[in-house]
């Protein structure tokens, strides 16, 4: 069953629709907060310009997901309000941020304009396989501004390979060092992004019957790992192995 808008919306559907799209709507706009913290790391004006550009469509992925909860009854006014003027809360006035982007997890993830490179080069990918699979959400909506948000999670991939070739070019081995030593960490929450395995999971059980999640766990774990070991092996870096998967996200 697929859903044209908000009207006649079975009671646990509307739910835990509401549910999924806070958690993503929320944290798209933290996320912005927190890239934007970021600059301060930019080695050249080029590399401040271009993340710029990724906090600009970070706060649009917040917006375009807010203007799809206002018609299903939930105050988003509010939900700014509460983040913009409390960012560094884990929680701020009952909004749903994921972990990695809350401020005490956050800054422990970044020291330098190398972590800014390998972040949208290893986690990205975890967003385009994962985000990726609302395009064909069973409320049409959210399926139709995830293919915009789909796109620019490709973009922002493609900055991430862009300023890693940059530290390369201007840093050489050093850099290249720097570079390969910040991927296991950023793999760990990559490798959380997709979630639990689909059989221990009650929740996704759930989202998946109602074809809010279309796809399983194990599909977004296959597809993580080919993105990003691609794009890794296109740099000439290495895919680390034995790297645990951190779906708390706690740092």
């Amino acid at each position: 069953m697929r859903y044209e808008g908000p009207w006649g919306l079975p009671e646990d559907y509307k739910h835990a629709l509401i549910e999924l799209l806070t958690f993503q709507a929320d944290s798209e706009f933290m996320g912005g907060i927190r890239v934007a913290e970021n600059l301060r790391f930019a080695p050249r004006p080029e590399e401040a310009l271009r993340l710029s550009k990724k906090v600009k469509e970070e706060y649009g992925h917040g917006v375009y997901l807010w203007n799809i909860l206002k018609p299903l009854g939930v105050d988003v006014d509010a939900r700014l309000k509460a983040i913009v003027q409390n960012p560094f809360e884990d929680a701020p006035g009952g909004t749903k941020i994921i972990n990695a982007f809350k401020y005490k997890n956050w800054k422990q993830l970044f020291t330098c304009w190398e972590d800014v490179a390998m972040f949208s080069t290893v986690v990205t990918p975890g967003a385009v396989a994962f985000l990726g699979q609302y395009q064909h959400s069973s409320y049409l909506p959210w399926a139709k501004v995830s293919e915009r948000i789909f796109t620019e999670e490709l973009g922002h991939l493609g900055f991430g390979m862009w300023a890693a070739s940059r530290v390369m070019e201007f840093d050489g081995e050093k850099g290249k060092e720097r570079l390969q030593n910040a991927i296991p960490k950023f793999l760990s929450v990559g490798l959380g992004f997709y979630g639990r395995d689909s059989k221990t999971s009650e929740h996704f059980k759930m989202y998946h019957r109602f074809g809010l999640k279309p796809k399983f766990p194990e599909q977004l774990k296959d597809e993580y790992l080919h993105i990003v070991g691609s794009r890794l092996k296109e740099l000439g870096l290495e895919l680390p192995k034995d790297v645990e998967a951190n779906y708390d996200m706690n740092f």
